[in-house]
C-alpha cells in the first residue's frame, strides 16, 4: 500500500537511506521529513507492506526555475530485499500523479553514473537520459 509519509516513518526512511549509501541520522531524517510533510511543493511516499513494514519510500518535488517548471524526483529507494517486485515503479506512478496534480507536465530525475541498474529502471519504466552532467559542490559552512 502507498500512502503519505509521516513522522513515525522517520526511523524506516533513515534506514533504508542507509541502503544507498547515505548517512542519515534519525533525528535528522524527522526534522526534514516534518518540514517536508508542510511543504505544499513537496510529496512524500511510502510502501507499507501488509504486516506495517516500510519498504520503500519516494519524495517527488516542483521546481519552478527561471527558464522552466517541472516536478523532480528528489528520491526513491526500496528495501533491497524487495526490489524487482514492482514497488519502486508504484511509488513513481504516485509521483507522477502527484506531478499532474499540481499542474506539471515533465517529471525528471537525477540518478548517479554508478547506479547503472537504476537507469534500466527507469528506462523500462519510459523515462529518458536527456543530459549527463557532473555535480559540483562548496561547502560553506552549516
Amino acid at each position: 500500500m502507498i500512502r503519505d509519509a509521516e513522522l513515525v516513518d522517520s526511523h524506516s526512511v533513515a534506514t533504508l537511506c542507509l541502503q544507498m549509501g547515505y548517512q542519515l541520522d534519525e533525528k535528522i531524517a524527522t526534522e526534514r521529513l516534518s518540514m517536508l510533510i508542510k511543504a505544499k511543493s513537496d510529496g512524500i511516499f511510502v510502501y507499507q507492506s501488509t504486516e506495517g513494514k516500510i519498504l520503500g519510500w519516494a519524495h517527488v518535488l516542483g521546481k519552478h526555475l527561471i527558464e522552466l517548471e517541472y516536478a523532480e524526483i528528489g528520491g526513491l529507494v526500496v528495501d533491497s530485499q524487495e526490489r524487482r517486485k514492482g514497488i519502486g515503479q508504484q511509488l513513481m506512478k504516485k509521483c507522477e500523479e502527484w506531478a499532474r496534480k499540481h499542474g506539471y507536465s515533465e517529471i525528471r530525475l537525477r540518478s548517479g553514473g554508478q547506479r547503472k541498474e537504476a537507469h534500466q529502471f527507469y528506462n523500462q519504466i519510459g523515462y529518458e537520459n536527456i543530459n549527463w552532467q557532473q555535480v559540483f559542490r562548496k561547502k560553506i559552512g552549516g
